[in-house]
């Protein structure tokens, strides 16, 4: 079981969830975390380290494959430097 903290449009409801998650996911809940949420100029929210509570979705899903997907959505590129990556995992 993989388990992603999610804060955005990945979140049930918005706008990303159908197409990346909802086939996928066999549990949703409401979560916390700290962290800093800010918005990007391109229209959608990021997450730096910080001391605030940022509220989201704790996603659990059958099979780890749905990070690949969730990668191409952020532009995530393991393989590339943590500055080149428009989201990086933590």
């Amino acid at each position: 079981m993989l388990k992603v903290f999610v804060y955005g449009t990945l979140k049930p409801g918005e706008a990303n969830y159908q197409r990346y998650c909802a086939l996928q996911v066999v549990n949703a809940k409401k979560a916390y975390t700290f962290g800093k949420l800010f918005s990007l100029p391109m229209g959608y929210p990021a997450m730096s380290l910080g001391d605030s509570l940022v509220y989201g979705y704790l996603l659990t899903f059958f099979d780890a494959e749905v990070l690949n997907n969730l990668d191409i959505l952020g532009d995530y590129q393991p393989s590339r430097q943590m500055s080149q990556n428009l989201y990086n995992r933590q």
